[in-house]
Formats: C-alpha cells, sequence, structure tokens
C-alpha cells in the first residue's frame, strides 16, 4: 500500500514519463511571448488558459471533488470514480507520504482545433513537486534513499531529481502534458497525455483526436 500511494501521487503529478525538462531559456522566451500577446488572445483561448490556471490550482489543493469535476468525464468509463476519487483523498490522509508543494509554469497552449463533437488543444507545463516520507519506517535508510534516488533518476532524469536524506524527502522536476477537451456546451476538462493515459486513449477519445495527437 505505501508503494501503491507513492507511486499514485507521482502519476496524478509528474505525467510526461521520459521527457527531459526544457530549457529554461526557453521557458523565458515563451512566457515574455504569452505576455507580449496576450492582448492578441482570443475569447476562447482566455477562457482555455483561465480552466487551466483553475485545474492546476485543483491538483495543487487535492480538491478530490474539483479535480474530478474538472477531469474529461469520458476517463471514468474504464476508471471507476469512486475509486479515483479514494485514491485522491488517500493523498490528503496518508500516513506514508506527504505533498509539500506542487508548482506547475505554463510554457505551451497549442491551437484550439475543433472536432465533431467540440474542441481540443494540447497543452505543456512544467511542474516541480516535493514529497516527504512521514513514515519513519519508509526509506528509513541511507542505502534505500540511495535506491529510490537512482531509480527515480533512471526514469526522470539526474537532473530533475533531488533527494533529501535528511530531510527524508523527494523533489522531481518535469515536463508535462495535458489534453484539454471542451465538448458541445461543456467546459474545459482535462486528461492527462502521458504514456499510462494513452493507453486508453483508444476507449475514451474520438477519432478524430486519436488522429491529431
Amino acid at each position: 500500500m505505501r508503494n501503491l500511494i507513492l507511486t499514485l501521487t507521482l502519476l496524478l503529478f509528474t505525467a510526461c514519463i521520459g521527457d527531459k525538462e526544457p530549457k529554461k531559456e526557453a521557458i523565458q522566451e515563451l512566457n515574455t511571448t504569452q505576455e507580449n500577446n496576450v492582448s492578441t488572445l482570443t475569447l476562447e483561448e482566455v477562457q482555455l488558459k483561465s480552466a487551466l490556471e483553475n485545474y492546476l490550482a485543483q491538483l495543487k489543493s487535492l480538491n478530490a471533488d474539483n479535480i474530478i469535476s474538472m477531469t474529461y468525464p469520458k476517463l471514468f468509463i474504464p476508471i471507476n470514480r469512486d475509486m479515483f476519487k479514494e485514491y485522491l483523498n488517500t493523498m490528503l490522509i496518508s500516513s506514508d507520504v506527504q505533498v509539500n508543494s506542487f508548482d506547475a509554469i505554463i510554457t505551451k497552449i497549442n491551437t484550439i482545433k475543433p472536432f465533431s463533437e467540440g474542441k481540443f488543444a494540447q497543452i505543456h507545463y512544467n511542474s516541480t513537486i516535493n514529497i516527504s516520507f512521514i513514515n519513519p519506517k519508509l526509506y528509513n535508510t541511507q542505502r534505500k534513499l540511495l535506491i529510490l534516488d537512482k531509480i527515480l533518476s533512471k526514469k526522470y532524469g539526474r537532473d530533475n531529481i533531488r533527494v533529501d536524506s535528511i530531510g527524508r524527502s523527494i523533489t522531481i522536476k518535469k515536463e508535462e502534458k495535458l489534453l484539454a477537451i471542451k465538448e458541445s456546451s461543456q467546459t474545459w476538462k482535462f486528461l492527462g497525455d502521458n504514456p499510462e493515459y494513452r493507453r486508453l486513449y483508444p476507449r475514451i477519445l474520438p477519432i478524430e483526436i486519436l488522429n491529431s495527437i
């Protein structure tokens, strides 16, 4: 159960496995461009950016009900909604791990594209999450922390991982991806764009979106 909770926590906040963190210069250039062009955004783009910022804020607070309400609803065809909510709430009350902080910087919102049922867009953002092991029996030796460090460094990249052996915490930096989907009169909904979720895509996404990503 302890390893499951840690895995679920990392999957929730670190979506894009295997990608390298983008160069800071590229991020700064993109952010500057967005600021300079803010007046040229369409109403739809402004609404999407606002919804995205709200969604990321719900992830930060781990508000299960709000996260679920902003998640693409068809995800709950292959995944049980109540179990998903239980996993989220488990992170809040876990006696094993604690999410100390979660920060996200939007780096790119791709062009909003139409499909027969609505509109969608691909999104990129950078995340930084810090997790502490509050159970004294969990990763309670230098050797175990070193093994964890090696595992996470291999998975996410050496430069993206920092293990604090004294504070017994880990910090993970990642470039993340999301899909934003708006069907008919609904508001924007979000779906992780990563290998785990992509295995579910054929069961939940319209063929037009599948052929475009």
